[in-house]
């Protein structure tokens, strides 16, 4: 008879029969984000908390959670990516983040489509539409925060979704450099321009690329949709693709930050209608944080 040795043994600090989703869902509903963030900081700064959390840490790090909920129904994301602290570890693993974002790549997304995914955070909305795209369609996700584009990365290889392809830069109006604010969630990370984040943990230089240079130089094929969530920067990236929206009319699903009248202005002067992707009252007199859907007239 094989010997058990102690390493193999069951942790018996776990508790009997609860799988990573499970206990992923029971401890962001039952503290909350904020508790969880709190608690984040205080196990990088105090030595004992460090300890007493790293086995449950290490267990969850080395495995995935299962969507199992909306269109992302049975995907795999990687906790190593998903900390419990992140602002949506509850909502991914139920499958219910920004549904009305989901819907409209649902009606909007088909085999062989493209889709540009500008913000593209852990990657949730990525491999949501690379299903919706097919083996020939394309994704094309942007993504600065090299921890974030590294989780698209794991995830997309995790999903076996090879459609999907991560441009680690962020999107602008001109080609260049930037220093990007990493904030402790990297949820909330942004381009310096859109001013200075209270909880910044640190910056780094990035690249910056424009949509339409990319287009011109046959670098990514033109878009069919455009999904973007930059904390801010949505009316630059606009700028930096009006050629494409005047030849390819892509529609556009937009996350605006205290942005809706710039964004209505923009999307008009290049011939597009916009409405409120979460409901009937109009863009100019949403709440600051709205999710758009901009169509070509």
């Amino acid at each position: 008879m094989t010997e058990v040795t102690r390493a193999d043994r069951p942790h018996r600090w776990l508790p009997p029969r609860i799988g990573r989703t499970r206990l992923v869902r029971l401890l962001t509903h039952q503290l909350g984000h904020e508790r969880l963030l709190s608690l984040e900081r205080r196990r990088r700064r105090n030595p004992l908390v460090r300890g007493a959390i790293a086995p449950l840490r290490w267990w969850l790090r080395r495995g995935s959670v299962r969507v199992t909920g909306g269109l992302g129904y049975g995907l795999r994301m990687s906790l190593d990516h998903l900390p419990l602290s992140h602002a949506h570890a509850g909502a991914i693993p139920e499958g219910w983040l920004e549904v009305p974002v989901q819907e409209a790549l649902r009606r909007l997304l088909g085999e062989g489509s493209v889709l540009y995914d500008v913000g593209a955070n852990v990657g949730f909305f990525s491999l949501i539409g690379a299903r919706l795209v097919g083996a020939e369609g394309r994704v094309y996700s942007f993504e600065p925060a090299p921890g974030n584009a590294a989780a698209v990365r794991e995830n997309a290889a995790l999903n076996r979704l090879s459609q999907i392809e991560v441009i680690e830069s962020a999107v602008g109006a001109e080609r260049g450099r930037e220093r990007l604010l990493l904030v402790e969630d990297l949820s909330w990370s942004h381009l310096e321009s859109q001013g200075w984040h209270p909880r910044t943990d640190t910056t780094l230089e990035v690249d910056v690329v424009t949509i339409d240079d990319l287009v011109a130089e046959g670098r990514v094929r033109p878009p069919d949709v455009v999904r973007i969530d930059v904390e801010g920067s949505e009316i630059d990236v606009l700028a930096g693709m009006r050629t494409t929206l005047a030849e390819h009319r892509p529609v556009l699903v937009c996350e605006l930050h205290d942005t809706n009248e710039a964004f209505l202005a923009a999307v008009d002067e290049a011939g597009y209608r916009a409405v409120n992707l979460e409901g009937p009252e109009p863009l100019s007199g949403a709440p600051m944080s709205v999710h758009a859907l901009a169509e070509p007239r």
